[in-house]
Formats: structure tokens, sequence, C-alpha cells
């Protein structure tokens, strides 16, 4: 039976009217009326037990526990995923042969800051690519190549006071992972608990990994020795699509977890393409556009992976519901049959839709 919990305000009815009935006050009762003064607070603190009573209720079952709970249970078999801080590189400038001490501190325009763990020295073309690793958590602290960072530490002597990201830019920061992303790697843990290295296995380690992973894929016979690719992408066709950077972490958690296997970790090349779509005229309206979008992007969310080919007529179909759209004309490279063929390195993201 499940539990129910009433209203307060029939609780106090109920509780008052069990008051009244045990104690048969007189007819004419005083004008501060005790009775209604104990059924008001017996009902506050049933009211409150039951509350409590339907929030534990729910927190029996995976699908409908939340927060702290949910973790609480299935953590033992299914490694909950916290923020995690971004690493890179950074160019330092400066005399050749000077030295760039550990625990050098700097700091980006939007106020993150990033340090060295160990000691590096300036080459002989006078600069030295040195790693640093944010201070916080989270997608923030993720930097792009290029972009300058100023030494907020004690400036080292003949060291210059700028340092640029390098071309791998500084990744790896992530937010941590929202109740409904962990249960959904709960659900899928509970539907497949047995993982041995079938097909599959591995793809679902690397969402485990870390909660930068958003989703993966598996390919066998990569590469000369024939290995596996394990492909790794961040984000989704709705929010951005964005490469993985922490990929010795995403290795180090499958050694720890799959048999002995050669395997591979890698992320793909983003390959954005824009496509040109034509509505009818008495159908072409600002909502039908946005809609026509979110069809496309849903179907690329539901069936795009690395190796993927994007057909027009199959983006075509995703948008035509015979209702509210009955009829368009998508075009790819300029033709109604174009396509976007991509590799098993390469991951297909839909960018501008041009409108004709």
């Amino acid at each position: 039976m499940p539990l129910k919990r009433d209203s307060l305000s029939s609780i106090l009815d109920r509780t008052y009217a069990n008051y009244v009935s045990l104690f048969k006050p007189l007819d004419n009762p005083p004008r501060h009326n005790l009775l209604k003064v104990f059924s008001a607070v017996d009902a506050g603190i049933y009211h409150q037990l039951l509350g409590d009573l339907d929030f534990l209720s729910l927190q029996l079952f995976p699908d409908t526990a939340t927060g702290e709970f949910l973790r609480e249970h299935w953590s033992t078999r299914v490694p909950p995923l916290y923020a995690s801080a971004a690493f890179g590189k950074v160019i330092v400038s400066g005399i050749p042969n000077r030295t760039i001490p550990a625990g050098l501190v700097v700091k980006s325009d939007a106020s993150e800051r990033y340090y060295t763990e160990k000691q590096y020295r300036v080459n002989s073309d006078g600069f030295a690519i040195i790693d640093v690793r944010s201070e916080n958590f989270g997608t923030n602290v993720n930097l792009q190549a290029g972009e300058k960072l100023k030494i907020v530490s004690a400036i080292p002597a003949g060291i210059d006071s700028e340092v640029e990201v390098s071309e791998d830019g500084i990744l790896g920061g992530v937010d941590g992972e929202t109740d409904e992303e962990y249960l959904i790697r709960v659900i899928a843990y509970l539907r497949n608990s047995s993982r041995y290295g079938k097909d599959g296995d591995f793809a679902a380690w690397a969402i485990d990994s870390s909660a930068e992973v958003s989703d993966a894929w598996e390919f066998p016979n990569f590469g000369v020795f024939g290995a596996l690719l394990i492909q790794v992408i961040n984000g989704n066709q709705f929010d951005g699509v964005n490469p993985v950077g922490n990929l010795h972490d995403v290795t180090r958690y499958i050694n720890e977890y799959a048999p002995f296997v050669t395997f591979t970790v890698r992320t793909p090349e983003i390959i954005t393409f824009n496509p040109s779509i034509a509505l009818l005229s008495y159908e072409d309206s600002l909502s039908n556009r946005d809609l026509a979008i979110k069809r496309i992007r849903t179907l690329l969310q539901l069936t795009a992976k690395p190796g993927y080919c994007v057909t027009a007529g199959a983006l075509q179909d995703s948008i035509i519901d015979g209702l509210t759209i009955s009829d368009a004309t998508v075009k790819l490279n300029g033709s109604t049959t174009g396509k976007i063929n991509t590799t098993i390195l390469q991951y297909p993201v839909v960018g501008e839709v041009l409108w004709e």
C-alpha cells in the first residue's frame, strides 16, 4: 500500500475531532480553546513525521532516490563522478637557462588560478612549456589555446610576467554529474551488471570513468596491431560537443576493470556541417524553423557516432511530420542528395542552419 500523506488542514480537523470526542467540552468553551491549541501542535508534529516517512520511502529505490541517498545506495557498485580540475600546458618566456620554480601560480582574466607542481628551466630559445593544473574544479577553468595569463606569485628573475596557453589548451575541468545523470548510469548498471569485456563493456567503462565523458563507442581492429579503439566525447548535439581532455584518466580507469585487451582511447575530431533548409512559404515561421533544428539535433543525438554518414534525405525525413511541417527541402553541399561522410576518427555535429 503506498504511503499517503494527508494535508495539514485535514490532519488538524481529525485531531481536533478526536480531542472533542475524548474530553466532551461544554457547549460554550472558553475564549482560548486549549483543545484547538493541542490539536494544532499534534497535527504539525504528525504532518512532519508523515513528510519524513514520505521522503524516506522514496529513497528505497534508485529511480526515486535523490542526492546523497542515491549515491549512498549505489556508490560501491557505480562510483559517482565528481567535479575535476583542468590541466594543460602554458608557454613561459624568459632569459635562457633561468629556473622556473615549482609552485608558480598564474591567473586568467576570469580570475581562475593555475599552478605548477615541479621545476622547469627556460631553454636556449627563450621559452619553456610547463604543466599547470587548475586550483578550482568545473568547466569554468578550461582555457583555449592562445589565451593569456599573468603570474600572480613571486615572479622569478628573468621570467616574463605574462604566459600563454599552449596549442592543446587547458582542458579536463568538468562539473560533477547531476542526480539525473548518475541515475542513468545506475539504471544502465542494473541492466548490465555483468561486465567482462563483451561488446559495449569498454564504452560503458569509459562513460563511468569521468564526468567529462558523455558518450563512448567501440571500434575493433584499429591500427596496425588491431587494437580496440574507444572514442569518447563530451557534451551533446543540443548544448555542444567538445573533445575529452583527460584521456589518460579514462585509460587508467578502464585498465582497472577490463581484462587484458589491447585498446586505445581517443577523442574524435569534431566535424561541423551546415545544412540549408527550405520550408513551404505558408509554414515558414520562426517556431517551425526552431522545431526543424531541434528535430535534426534529436536525430543526430540518437544516431550519430564516429564514422556516421549524414545524408540530406535523413535530415529531411526527421523534419517532416505531415502536420506542423508537411514538406521541406534539405541540402548538404548544395545538393538534395548530398552527404557528409566521417571516419571513425571524426564525429559530425550540426552547425549553422542556412534558410532558403
